[in-house]
């Protein structure tokens, strides 16, 4: 029997975006999560006396602005090599060969497999063999699948593979590949990177991706970290999830259907983030706060969001004791009426909500608002220190949320009494 662990996406010293806006988020203290992951990792490592660990692409976020990254994942290697471990990689899209323009010697016992061709090593003592390729570019388009090599036969044979499988959506089509492409090649493990979601695409074999080991950004919920791979002598596969974070990211849906006023609204949220640090198990939290349902406090939530937004940070620092950050408030509520007869009504306010609605089929409306929109950022980004993102007018999800916001800005003025030709 041994043990391998199947790591991915450490994206070193990359920065954990979506806090520094916030007056009070320790900022300073989650820089260095993505250091600290890694070092969870030796730490495990070393602790269950791992013989052989495989990293599936991006190390690095990319060059290193500062040389101590590089260093860092250097004295982290070598602790491993010291401790017995060894350590195969693959270079993916963010620290692709011609990307990275600083680099270090690794210790031995860390093996670079190559991007010209596929490589492959093997350890006779553990009976495994590795085969991968790392990126040459930043960009591959090229499936890499075709051109691994056999399996060698009495070994365990582990494929090494940064991708995106058909079917990840969202993610950009690095060396694409099918899993029945993958299955064809006979090897007893596919060790995927690219996708920080931990997802497993086949059981037997196993075809994985570990997912990311800490998240970086709102996108990236939930708890992080590697997959322990255990081999019995029958060549027979175990799988166990090993989380190594040091912070997470969640998205709460707060249902205010029943909140008469602001307060109700708070006390929602409360219970929400009580069941988020619980499920945190102890670890810092960061949350973004999606407020919904058809809501007496609606107009209240509109007419002053910054206000609300200030009262949930402050019921989160009192009920975490500073444990959890609020990223962001979405408010996502309507007022208490019904939207649907409203819409249909022969009323001033139906012929708007209709109005409202056809607007998602008009593209040139669309065109023409992210027109304005490239001329405003235009101007601001001549403002020092000034950064704007844009929304993509061009994605229908981003065009229906758009419109679900003007609704919401609407409706406030249909309250009670005026569905029926009020004013």
């Amino acid at each position: 029997m041994f043990t391998f662990l199947h790591v991915a996406d450490i994206h070193l010293d990359s920065p954990l975006r979506g806090l520094a806006r916030y007056p009070g988020a320790p900022v300073d203290a989650v820089r260095s999560a993505t250091r600290r992951a890694l070092e969870n990792l030796v730490e495990y490592s070393l602790a269950q006396e791992v013989a052989l660990l495989v990293i599936a692409g991006d190390v690095y976020d990319g060059d290193w602005q500062d040389f101590q990254t590089g260093l860092h994942f250097t004295q982290q290697m070598r602790r491993l090599r010291d401790g017995g471990a060894r350590v195969v990689l693959v270079r993916g899209n963010h620290d692709a060969e011609n990307s990275m323009t600083k680099d270090l010697a690794l210790p031995e016992g860390v093996v670079v497999l190559p991007a010209d061709a596929p490589g492959t090593v093997v350890f006779d003592d553990l009976g495994v063999a590795v085969h991968g390729r790392s990126y040459a570019v930043r960009a591959v388009t090229e499936n890499f699948v075709p051109g691994y090599p056999d399996p060698l036969p009495g070994l365990f044979n582990i494929g090494l593979l940064h991708t995106a499988v058909t079917g990840s959506e969202g993610h950009a089509p690095y060396a694409p590949c099918r899993v029945d492409e993958m299955l064809t090649k006979g090897y007893d493990y596919w060790a995927l990177g690219h996708v920080h979601e931990f997802r497993v695409l086949h059981e037997v074999p196993p075809v994985v991706y570990s997912g990311n080991i800490q998240g970086r950004n709102i996108r990236e919920t939930g708890p992080k970290g590697c997959v322990r791979v255990d081999v019995d002598d029958a060549g027979t596969v175990s799988l166990e999830r090993v989380f190594l974070d040091v912070m997470r990211w969640a998205v709460l849906d707060v249902d205010v259907s029943d909140a008469a006023d602001v307060h109700g609204v708070v006390e929602a949220f409360a219970g929400a983030l009580t069941r988020a640090l619980d499920e945190a198990e102890g670890l810092p939290l960061a949350v973004r706060v999606e407020l919904g349902g058809a809501s007496a406090a609606h107009a209240a939530l509109i007419a002053g969001p910054e206000s609300a937004t200030s009262e949930l940070r402050a019921r989160a620092e009192d009920l975490s004791g500073g444990r959890a950050w609020v990223e962001k408030v979405r408010v996502r509520t309507m007022p208490p009426v019904d939207l649907a007869a409203l819409t249909e009504s022969d009323t001033p306010q139906g012929d708007l909500l209709r109005y409202i609605a056809q607007l998602a089929d008009e593209s040139e409306v669309f065109d023409e608002l992210g027109a304005d929109f490239s001329d405003l950022a235009a101007k601001l980004h001549s403002v020092p220190g000034t950064s704007v993102d844009l929304p993509d007018l061009k994605d229908e999800e981003v065009r229906r949320a758009l419109l679900d916001d003007v609704r919401a800005l609407v409706l406030p003025l249909f309250g009670p009494g005026r569905g029926e030709g009020g004013s």
